[in-house]
């Protein structure tokens, strides 16, 4: 249910013209944003877990791209941009197509500018793959691949240093980022099926916008987090109140007892 509600929120995001600069503009809408759009925005601004609560039994270390998180958890502030509420802009290529054996070429430039501070460069690769025979052993009928160069350094997706082969959902995460930067994006038709793909990309950086101002003067959700201190309140008012109501009962019938007895003393 979170994930369909949040895709759903994504979807009136271009459907209303919050894209690109998180203003509603209906002059630049995006009426019909495909799945691989919605599912690539989704997966790129997801943040990796920690580990996995086992209780009792403490905290199972879990690494990026694992079957226990795979992308992580999903977040909509390093997924989007509106104005001072989320740490990321967003650049996004819809519907793009890409030929058998050839490559298209993105060039993004960080730009920190205008405040914005975040630095990480996060590029996702989607496209919707036709369903494979069963038992295959090579599940991925048309290949595309996903390589970011920056710096002098190419970088592989999904946390590998080669091309990944099996999946149709592809991402890099570049760290250390800084003004000015350039990155190069490359989608290669690796091994098609048919003459040509469909495909969505997007990336989510510092592309001139500014920082996220939540919460800048005052305390997160955990820094704030006072329920031990509540629940501890309310544990000593539900043993008190009910003492205290007792006790006031009995000193109440004790005097009202001696008023009765005091009476009958004063009619002897």
């Amino acid at each position: 249910p979170v994930v369909s509600g949040t895709a759903a929120i994504l979807r009136q995001y271009f459907v209303e013209g919050f894209y690109p600069d998180g203003v509603k503009n209906e002059t630049v809408i995006v009426p019909n944003p495909s799945g691989a759009l919605i599912k690539a925005v989704l997966m790129n601004g997801a943040q990796f877990l920690k580990g996995v609560d086992n209780g009792a039994n403490g905290v199972t270390e879990i690494k990026p791209y694992d079957n226990n998180q795979n992308f992580g958890h999903i977040a909509l502030q390093h997924s989007v941009y509106l104005p001072g509420k989320t740490e990321v802009q967003l650049t996004a290529f819809d519907r793009k197509v890409v030929n058998d054996q050839e490559s298209r070429v993105e060039t993004i430039k960080i730009d920190k500018s205008d405040g914005c501070t975040y630095d990480k460069l996060s590029v996702t690769l989607v496209w919707v793959e036709e369903g494979s025979s069963p038992g295959c052993t090579r599940c991925v009928l048309n290949d595309l691949d996903l390589t970011v160069e920056m710096k002098g350094t190419t970088y592989f997706p999904n946390g590998r240093t080669t091309p990944d082969r099996t999946n149709s959902a592809e991402r890099v995460i570049i760290g250390g980022v800084n003004d000015g930067d350039v990155a190069t994006i490359t989608v290669t038709a690796n091994n098609l099926q048919k003459q040509w793909q469909h495909y969505s990309l997007v990336a989510t950086g510092c592309f001139g916008g500014v920082a996220n101002r939540n919460f800048e003067n005052e305390c997160s959700v955990f820094e704030c987090d006072d329920s031990e201190d509540k629940r501890l309140q309310n544990i000593l008012m539900g043993i008190f109140i009910p003492l205290g109501v007792i006790l006031l009962c009995g000193c109440g019938y004790f005097f009202y007892k001696r008023k009765n007895q005091a009476g009958d003393n004063y009619d002897v």
